[in-house]
């Protein structure tokens, strides 16, 4: 069965189904959470469930099945995390900043697949913030446990599954054992449902854990390999831990200047680390060894891809209204949206990719652009892109 992609302008409150050598699916209403991002479920998820994305409109979970079908059930919002357990059964879904600039909502939601009516949704509260969200199995019992990373100051927190099932309703406190973290920062989060292994990305580097026998247990952490740190990872069987390593320049006004690296660490630790150049490097993909990033840049934008140690470069065409230096990549500049690209592997050597503000979608293979689509809608800020598979092989557990 071919990729599905999932296509969702969120800007434009919209979303559609799409396989590629066919016609695209019916528009759909939703305002995707670009930051929760969507959730691919693992194969024979409950009621053939695909994946999961948060409306941040109507305060519900949009749950996709094979057809492109969807259901919905209420959530907290607005969302900044989504994470499943292994069997895909229980979704977790945290929330974030919204439109504030100051942490105000301390609100988790607990979804259970398998209840058609949506009527388990348990909501607890936690503590105030920006929490990550991983769900791993406890090494000594085996059983679900939730990882919370919280920011500002760093910690993580680990909850039992079953004790966010069983709280009862009027959104009571439920808490769990806690680690301070060695950075403060926290943002990137990659959970290894097989070894029970939580990665965290902070400024300190990968701080990593395991729960063992309902406890949270330090393990070493990964230094950062080049100056500056990764906002956001990727676990993939074959390609380790996936980041891309932006520099230590902290002026979003200069971000032509900053420096990326993106960097592939093995579950061993070792770290493989490649040059990017300057630029905005935003959300890289991996799949099946492959991975594959795009660096936005005034002086052209391309998307690379490595696979089997080769890298390639492809030009793509220049966005109508790119960043400007000056300002921040993610600020509108007057009546103009921040405009990004969204990219997803469709296979592992096939990338889909958005030219945001400009409507159209690029699928890219290392030897040159294939095709040019028109989507339909101006897809500002990049909008978002994921791919299904049948069945489903790259599941990590955390939204993307």
């Amino acid at each position: 069965m071919n990729p599905t992609l999932v296509l969702a302008d969120h800007r434009a409150g919209r979303w559609r189904t799409f396989d590629p050598g066919a016609l695209p699916g019916p528009w759909s209403s939703a305002t995707l959470a670009e930051h929760a991002g969507v959730l691919t479920l693992p194969a024979g998820a409950l009621g053939g469930a695909r994946a999961v994305f948060a409306d941040d409109g109507l305060g519900t979970l949009v749950v996709i099945d094979g057809a492109g079908q969807a259901r919905r059930v209420p959530v907290a919002i607005p969302a900044e995390h989504l994470a499943c357990d292994p069997t895909g059964r229980y979704v977790v879904v945290t929330t974030g900043l919204g439109a504030s600039w100051e942490p105000w909502s301390d609100l988790v939601t607990v979804v259970d697949l398998a209840d058609a009516s949506g009527a388990t949704a348990v909501r607890v509260r936690v503590r105030t913030g920006e929490p990550g969200v991983v769900i791993v199995p406890d090494t000594g019992t085996g059983e679900p446990m939730v990882v919370l990373r919280h920011r500002e100051p760093g910690e993580a927190e680990v909850i039992p599954l079953h004790a966010l099932l069983r709280a009862g309703p009027h959104c009571p406190v439920v808490r769990g054992e806690r680690l301070k973290l060695a950075g403060d920062l926290g943002h990137g989060d990659a959970g290894d449902h097989r070894s029970g292994v939580v990665h965290l990305s902070t400024e300190a580097g990968i701080e990593r854990l395991r729960v063992t026998d309902g406890r949270p247990e330090r393990l070493e952490t990964w230094p950062w390999p080049v100056p500056g740190r990764a906002y956001f990872l990727r676990l993939d069987p074959k390609a380790g831990i996936v980041g891309a390593v932006r520099g230590a320049d902290s002026d979003a006004a200069r971000w032509h200047t900053w420096t990326n690296h993106v960097v592939r660490w093995s579950l061993d630790g070792s770290a493989e680390v490649t040059r990017t150049g300057e630029g905005l490097v935003f959300r890289p993909d991996a799949l099946d060894g492959t991975v594959v990033w795009t660096v936005i840049h005034p002086d052209g934008d391309r998307l690379a891809m490595l696979a089997d140690g080769r890298l390639s470069e492809v030009e793509l065409p220049a966005m109508s209204a790119a960043p400007q230096p000056g300002v921040a990549p993610w600020d509108p500049v007057g009546d103009r949206s921040a405009q990004r690209r969204a990219l997803a592997l469709v296979s592992g050597d096939l990338a889909a990719v958005t030219r945001g503000g400009d409507g159209e979608l690029h699928l890219v293979r290392s030897t040159g652009i294939e095709s040019t689509l028109d989507l339909g809608s101006p897809f500002d800020e990049g909008g978002h892109l994921a791919v299904l598979r049948e069945p489903e092989t790259r599941v990590d557990g955390v939204g993307r």
